[in-house]
């Protein structure tokens, strides 16, 4: 999966291309990974490119946006398409993440 990446001040925004599904999680996880290693960056996942996930792409956002010490560091997600959005409404997980309509106001949310 070719994952690209944009830095904005102290902020990752990262764009995976493709479906969140079995081995494709791999290469998304190592970028994820790398990227909020720093502890001043914050991520943020712009998953307009993503078409779709299946049950280990829903586990891994859980695992990664609710793990973390402070919302500072959890990733926050934006641009979600509408059949991501209905399977996270579907599995009862849409709550729990911190979901941005657009990636402008995901970045938004990181200034204040």
């Amino acid at each position: 999966m070719k994952v690209s990446e944009q830095v904005h001040g102290n902020v990752t925004i990262l764009c995976p291309h493709g479906p969140l599904v079995g081995e494709e999680l791999q290469d998304f996880r190592r970028a994820v990974e790398t990227a909020s290693a720093s502890q001043a960056r914050r991520v943020i996942l712009d998953m307009a490119d993503v078409p779709y996930l299946d049950s280990g792409g829903i586990e891994y956002l859980l695992e990664t946006c609710n793990l973390g010490v402070s919302s500072f560091r959890r990733p926050k997600l934006a641009a979600l398409s509408e059949t991501c959005l209905e399977v996270l409404e579907l599995t009862d997980v849409l709550p729990r993440l911190e979901v941005y309509d657009t990636v402008e106001n995901a970045l938004r949310s990181c200034q204040r």
